[in-house]
């Protein structure tokens, strides 16, 4: 350490990891603050924890009491039994904690309290009757009303307004007296059963007034609790200095230098089930990509960040990024009380703007933390982000917002620290052309041809980037503020010549990886070619062959008079449009996530100004779905024979109640479990709902449903990742030092992409020449007994791609 000491940087660090704990502090106790505001302090971390562990001896104390209390009637029954017999002991139970608990750390007024409380119960009671009584309405109102707001008051007052108006339905309402009865009865019994609370007195204005507040000991947990929650939940920001590396064999420990900041764990996973096993797993391979990865340097890019900072400023809306202001809500028609059209049409448009602006503002955040944390890192000459892998050995950037992993404007502000000469010898320009054109999306040509484009468009693009807020004509590309810092990059190399010193990341990227991933797997001549794994003059492009066999399918259905064929014919069915529900088929996917795809992407396109013709996504997105499906059809037929492998295998093991456990060609290992979970929900009409701790817990049983679902995507990823780790250890030892990798796209100096290229294709062939499929088989089948080994179904058989034409393959990855 004291070596480190005396390096410029590291002072550097630590100040930067004191502001992580501090801002990890300052974010947990603002979002604290604001649930006690609110009186929300039932959905704190500790308030989660204290209702869980409340409600279990709370419910048993109310039954008893109620047993006791009806055992003793006499004549008259108590106002308090009358009411509280009436609800299961665990609701009034649920009921009163999260309602005590939403005031824990402030003094409150006893009989306001108590009486506050009984309206619960009061509300709870009618809702009960309510639902009985009208099902069909009660569950209609309160499903608009759940979309529309999380407001108690707001939602009670709207269902009572509705049981009123309701002939069926008798909405009760008690007195303030009875109210209060229930109430301190409720109280009381907490304090019995749990000792969170007590009742005190306090001196308000003259006057001596009964109070409840927290016990010394609960507000002793309250605070450790906090305390912990603190330092558990630092910001996590990109590193000034290098990393810790990551030893091969000790699965913790690496990342952050001091003690402000948890160790980082190698594979991040939400139980620690795993940690034992992997520490006996020898991975060096996996190792030392992490390592390489994590110790490339990257600096900001001014110019972009420029741009930026002066769109938000003057409130622009540019590149992708959303205006500072809302959308403007719809007026109110005057005849709105009496015209039943006019308020139909006034609040769907109304319910459209609140939802557009709910997006934007989280759009807005993403983009303002994004250049807060690049002015805070703007001076700094090197940058770095540490990594984690997820189970199935994905690596990921643990520094959120602003990394290489993020949105387009966070990859476009990050550049190279290291410079790199590029000259037309080593074919750097070449390369920096190239990619000018992809980030445009003119990437469905030839290399030639995407190198002539950049050249043909040298004006614009030299404008582009001399004045990108009067010359917009960049905001038209694919990835517009990657596509502007190309133009910064294009424009400064034409002013230098040969020997320009290059900093952008240049990537090339995998053609539907996944479907590549089954077509090796298969060995498939006829998937493999549509995805690139064969040489071809230019490049395939399965999402357009998809897109044109749907416009065909939609032209036929137009001139036989389906209206919403022609408005998708009118509006365009995009190869976007397409894209998605072809690169997850390979995972797993359903017709049913095609049509949230098919949504997704109306989304994005309106995003950028094309103004879809739909009412309602939902309906056209559900229509097009179908046709998206069909016209998959038997091309990809290596991906279904794939996936129902990997399931069947799944559908065996799951049984068995074990996890499902393979090595990657990496010696990467994957353990994919997911436990049945058995739990008993308490629910309340409006109150929420929780789980109690004591009966929730992880069953013997496996959930066969999810370990099946999930095992193809599951293990393709596993692959991908496998691949990426061999290309980064082949391509250091060809010479290359920079990676900026997400999974199946890899990116380092545009001078270095022909050696890339070259590390990539011997990865894949390395990989995919052994029997992958037969490993997955006798991994899988390691912790079963020989009868049910014998149940594994048969590996496919395997067609006839030769996988050394990867390396003839110009656009396999490209």
């Amino acid at each position: 350490m004291k070596i480190l000491e005396i390096m410029p940087t590291y002072q550097d660090q630590v100040q930067t990891e004191k502001m992580s704990a501090e801002l990890g502090m300052n974010r947990t106790n603002k979002r604290r603050l604001s649930h006690i505001e609110r009186s929300e302090e039932s959905v704190t971390s500790y308030g989660k924890v204290i209702v869980a562990n409340t409600i279990r001896p709370l419910a048993i104390a109310i039954a008893e009491w109620v047993e006791q209390s009806i055992a003793n009637v006499h004549s008259k029954t108590p106002i308090a039994l009358k009411y509280i017999s009436q609800v299961d002991p665990k609701i009034v139970a649920l009921i009163t904690a999260k309602h005590v608990i939403n005031t824990i750390t402030n003094t409150k007024n006893l009989t306001a309290t108590a009486i506050t409380l009984g309206g619960r119960v009061e509300t709870e009671i009618s809702l009960k009757n309510f639902k009985g009584l009208n099902p069909e309405l009660y569950e209609t109102v309160k499903k608009d009303l759940d979309k529309r707001s999380w407001n108690y008051n707001y939602k009670r007052r709207k269902l009572r307004e509705s049981a009123k108006r309701d002939e069926v339905m008798r909405w009760e309402e008690w007195t303030t007296t009875e109210r209060l009865h229930v109430g301190m009865e409720l109280i009381s019994l907490l304090i019995e059963s749990t000792g969170l609370v007590e009742i005190t007195t306090e001196q308000h204005k003259h006057k001596t007034v009964k109070v409840i507040k927290q016990t010394a000991k609960t507000k002793e947990w309250i605070d450790n609790r906090n305390k912990f929650n603190e330092l558990l939940n630092p910001e996590y920001l990109p590193m000034v200095m290098p990393p810790k590396s990551v030893i091969d064999g000790k699965v913790t420990g690496h990342g952050y230098w001091t003690k402000e900041m948890p160790e980082l764990d190698l594979v991040k996973q939400k139980g620690k089930k795993f940690n034992k096993e992997m520490e006996n797993c020898a991975m060096p391979e996996v190792t030392s990509a992490v390592n390489l990865m994590q110790s490339t340097a990257y600096k900001i890019n001014p110019f972009i960040l420029k741009i930026m900072q002066h769109a938000w400023d003057k409130s622009l809306s540019i590149g992708g990024m959303p205006p500072i202001e809302n959308l403007k809500t719809p007026s109110k028609p005057h005849d709105i009380d009496i015209n039943p059209e006019a308020l139909k049409k006034y609040k769907k448009e109304s319910v459209i703007v609140h939802t557009e602006n709910n997006r934007m503002t989280s759009k807005r955040m993403l983009y303002a933390k994004i250049i807060h944390l690049a002015q805070l890192f703007k001076d700094y000459a090197t940058l770095y982000f540490p990594l984690q892998l997820d189970f199935r050995g994905r690596a990921y950037c643990v520094p959120a917002f602003l990394n290489y992993q993020s949105i387009n404007g966070a990859k476009a502000l990050l550049n190279f620290s290291q410079g790199k000469a590029i000259t037309k010898e080593n074919r750097g320009v070449f390369w920096l052309a190239v990619h000018g054109s992809n980030m445009w999306g003119n990437d469905k040509v030839s290399f030639e041809d995407r190198e002539k484009w950049s050249y043909d468009n040298l004006q614009w693009i030299t404008e582009c980037a001399e004045d990108p807020i009067a010359n917009r004509q960049w905001e038209d590309a694919d990835n517009p503020f990657q596509f502007l810092a190309f133009c910064d990059e294009w424009r400064r190399y034409h002013e230098t010549g040969d020997e320009f010193i290059s900093h952008i990341p240049v990537n090339v990227d995998g053609s539907c990886n996944g479907l590549q991933i089954y077509s090796l797997l298969l060995k498939d001549k006829v998937a493999g070619k549509l995805v690139n794994c064969l040489p071809s003059e230019i490049p395939q492009d399965i999402y357009q062959l998809v897109a044109n066999e749907v416009i065909k399918t939609l032209k036929v259905k137009a001139s036989e008079g389906d209206p919403l064929a022609q408005k998708w014919l009118d509006y365009g069915v995009k190869r976007s449009t397409c894209k998605r529900p072809i690169m997850t088929i390979c995972y797993g996917s359903t017709r049913y996530s095609c049509t949230d795809f098919v949504v997704e992407d109306l989304t994005k396109r309106k995003d950028k100004g094309e103004m879809h013709p739909f009412d309602d996504m939902f309906k056209p997105a559900t229509y097009l779905s179908k046709i998206i499906w069909a016209s998959i059809g038997e091309n990809l037929k290596s991906a279904r024979v794939g996936m129902d492998y990997l399931q069947n295998n799944a559908k065996v093991i799951a049984k068995e109640g074990i996890p499902i456990h393979w090595v990657t060609p990496v010696g990467f290992p994957v353990f994919q479990y997911y436990p049945e979970m058995k739990s008993k929900r308490v629910r309340s009409h409006l109150m929420g709902e929780v789980f109690a701790p004591q009966i929730k817990e992880e069953t013997k049983e496996t959930d066969k449903l999810r370990s099946r679902n999930a095992v193809a995507a599951n293990y393709v990823h596993s692959l991908d990742s496998a691949c990426m780790i061999k290309t980064v250890n082949i391509a250091k030892a060809k010479g290359i030092d920079n990676f900026c990798n997400v999974h199946d796209s890899f990116a380092t100096h545009a001078c270095d992409v022909d050696k890339l290229n070259l590390s990539i294709r011997e990865a894949f062939v390395e990989t995919f020449s052994k029997d992958l499929l037969g490993k997955f088989k006798e991994d899988v089948g390691r912790l079963l007994d020989d009868e049910t080994k014998g149940k594994l179904p048969a590996i496919p058989e395997s067609g006839d791609l030769e996988l050394g034409l990867l390396y003839q393959s110009k656009f396999f990855f490209a």
